[in-house]
């Protein structure tokens, strides 16, 4: 029989960076990229490698996830 209890935070399948990055706004971080230890912003930048290069100088022992966050979209319909 299966188990329909739901999942708790120590359950979940997802990375902390991942959580932080889904929950968090990063609209200061638009159109670049960023490394993210934990639940922190540690290197951003217009350069993935460059913000690789600067997180694991500060953090040499930890792996980043990186990420690119888009740019903010201005969408323009016309109605006739």
């Amino acid at each position: 029989m299966k188990n329909n209890r739901s999942r708790t935070k120590k359950e979940s399948k997802t990375s902390p960076e991942f959580d932080f990055f889904l929950h968090n706004p990063l609209t200061r971080y638009e159109g670049k990229y960023v490394a993210i230890l934990g639940k922190k912003v540690v290197a951003s930048g217009i350069s993935a490698k460059d913000i690789w290069v600067e997180a694991i100088r500060k953090y040499p022992k930890q792996i980043p996830t990186i990420a690119k966050l888009p740019k903010k979209e201005i969408l323009s319909y016309n109605f006739y």
